[in-house]
């Protein structure tokens, strides 16, 4: 942290006019208020302050990005969100005054960052001399803390850097800057043209764009000038080859607060467990990106700014088939998809998308190995479950191989009901197959999945619709399938309990409606989640629920006709959409 000379106090003054915090503020108070600041450049990775110091000023951040980040009492650090240019930094510890006079969260610079510092005295006397700034900061200070945490973040400064030797950065950096280019003001910092300029440089040139691309190459001090200056770190790799066969750079790393993602630049289809093994040389990235070609790109362009769209698909067994339909409908609307979410039937329907199969692909698939093969047939003794899973199992693992979560060239995950928690479990990395597994343990139907200490089973237990779980994962819409919302268990029945089973065997062919073993232990792994997954369509951005009312869920002979279903559902539900919107 150094005091500031670059930026002039007389261009401060029209700063601050142009802030909301300070609309309507006198000449003269605000004139008074930029004598009593002092300038300071706090330089990526750097901390301001930390939880519990002393609260003795409030600060005004003029150029960079700022994150807050609070420890609980386990020791786990929660993020609080992040401060952009115009905010105020460090307002709740001196509006509490008395009552907590310390910091309530650390708050530590995501890039280089310049800052005007008020100290305690000089605060507040500026809040008894213009109280409308202490209602501007309070308001702030609340929406911070009940607006959405942990959400990704749109950002506006990315960094490029080679993390392996054969890999093209400038090339990537590039496409990357023409891609940004498309859509909003970008330009492209290389260290011929920015290195050894001041912090003012780069805060005239990011306030000048919407974007800035810088490349990184072999020098160490540009390099972490260019981390310093970003918002999120790309690292990048040939995703065609394993770190053992293209030598990795040692990771560069400056603070635990600037985001570094990977990025897997392949030409070839994915080989599995290579994402996992780069993911093991750089242990810090928080996100990966696959990218093969433009397609790809402007995925993860979307996902950086915060214009991604999501697609989670809910469990329903047989009725699940419908989702295939209405991901024939996205696509032939050309609604991209970056981000895809599901549980258990759900998750395996959304891990083909995933995996970018084609429409006819899944179609076959999923025919294959999941309606012919009756993979529910491996009846066993009922100890633990009424099958015994292995025919599942088998078929997952044909279906999808030995790949990881991690080699799906779209993100993915998958939700299961931890019981041993009991909470919900979020699949996203790992072997494949076994999270799919445990995402569709419909508990008494299948055996649950043991893993870890953990017995897993069907996500539908807690959250069938996990969108929740995208939210905190994606920025941008959330598009949502609910098969398994409107599923009713009915009878004509009065008893409160069975007949002789002489009689329950006369009554097979009868008319009577009396359900079943298998439908009872669908619904009941449902039910729980039901409320919860009326919390959750509000959301979402768009909701499609497929009018299934009449499809059993273990009805498997009904597969065409369900993904018709699913198909004409979700054409209308587009239309309807695009004639509501401006």
């Amino acid at each position: 942290m150094t005091a500031s000379a670059d930026n002039p106090r007389h261009g401060l003054l029209e700063t601050l006019a142009g802030w909301p915090l300070f609309a309507g503020m006198q000449g003269p108070a605000l004139a008074a208020l930029v004598e009593s600041l002092a300038l300071l450049v706090v330089h990526g990775g750097e901390m301001l302050f930390d939880q519990d110091e002393e609260a003795d000023a409030v600060y005004l951040l003029l150029h960079g990005r700022m994150a807050a980040l609070r420890q609980d009492a386990d020791g786990r650090r929660r993020s609080l969100g992040t401060m952009a240019p115009g905010e105020c930094v460090g307002e709740i510890g001196l509006i509490a005054g008395e009552i907590r006079p310390t910091r309530f969260a650390r708050v530590v610079a995501l890039r280089d960052c310049e800052l005007a510092r008020l100290g305690r005295a000089d605060f507040e006397r500026l809040m008894a001399a213009w109280p409308q700034a202490m209602l501007g900061m309070a308001r702030l200070a609340l929406r911070r803390f009940y607006g959405t945490r942990g959400r990704p973040e749109a950002v506006h400064c990315v960094a490029v850097l080679p993390a392996a030797q054969g890999v093209d950065a400038v090339g990537f950096a590039h496409r990357l800057s023409a891609t940004l280019a498309a859509t909003a003001s970008t330009e492209l910092l290389d260290a011929g043209l920015a290195a050894g300029q001041p912090t003012s440089w780069f805060s005239e040139r990011e306030a000048a764009v919407d974007h800035l691309v810088y490349v990184g190459n072999e020098d160490r001090d540009w390099r972490t000038r260019c981390i310093r200056q970003s918002d999120v770190v790309l690292l990048l790799v040939d995703g065609d080859r394993a770190p053992e066969d293209d030598p990795p750079r040692p990771p560069e790393r400056i603070s635990e607060e600037i985001p570094h993602h990977l990025v897997l630049v392949r030409a070839q289809a994915p080989r599995a467990g290579v994402c996992a093994a780069w993911r093991r040389v750089y242990p810090h990235v928080t996100a990966h990106h696959h990218v093969r070609h433009d397609e790809d790109l402007c995925s993860l362009v979307r996902r950086l700014t915060g214009r991604a769209r999501g697609l989670v698909l809910s469990g329903g067994g047989a009725r699940g088939f419908a989702h295939l339909g209405v991901i024939r409908a996205l696509r032939e609307a050309g609604m991209d998809i970056d981000h895809v979410g599901g549980n258990s039937i759900g998750a395996i329907v959304g891990a083909g998308l995933a995996a970018d199969w084609s429409d006819a692909r899944m179609l076959e698939t999923y025919r294959e190995h999941f309606v012919l093969s009756n993979p529910l047939g491996d009846w066993t003794l009922p100890l633990v479950a009424l099958r015994s899973g292995r025919r599942v199992s088998r078929r997952l693992r044909a279906a999808f191989g030995e790949l990881d979560i991690d080699d799906l060239p779209r993100p993915f995950f998958c939700v299961s009901s931890d019981l041993t928690a009991g909470m919900l479990h979020v699949h996203e990395d790992g072997p494949l197959w076994p999270a799919l597994r445990a995402s569709s343990a419909i508990p008494g139907v299948l055996p649950p999945v043991l893993s870890g200490g953990r017995v897993l089973v069907d996500g539908g237990v807690i959250d069938n619709l996990p969108v929740q779980a995208m939210g905190a994962r994606l920025s941008g819409d959330i598009v949502a399938v609910d098969v398994g919302g409107s599923y009713r268990l009915d009878t004509d029945i009065e008893e409160t309990e069975l007949p002789p089973w002489w009689r329950l065997l006369g009554e097979l062919f009868a008319t009577r409606r009396r359900p079943g073993l298998k439908q009872i232990l669908l619904r009941a792994g449902m039910v729980n989640s039901e409320a919860t997954t009326q919390r959750r369509q509000k959301q979402t951005t768009l909701l499609i629920k497929p009018a299934l009312d009449d499809v059993e869920l273990l009805d498997w002979r009904a597969y065409d006709r369900v993904i018709e279903l699913g198909y004409v559902h979700a054409c209308r539900a587009l239309e309807a959409a695009a004639g509501k919107s401006p």
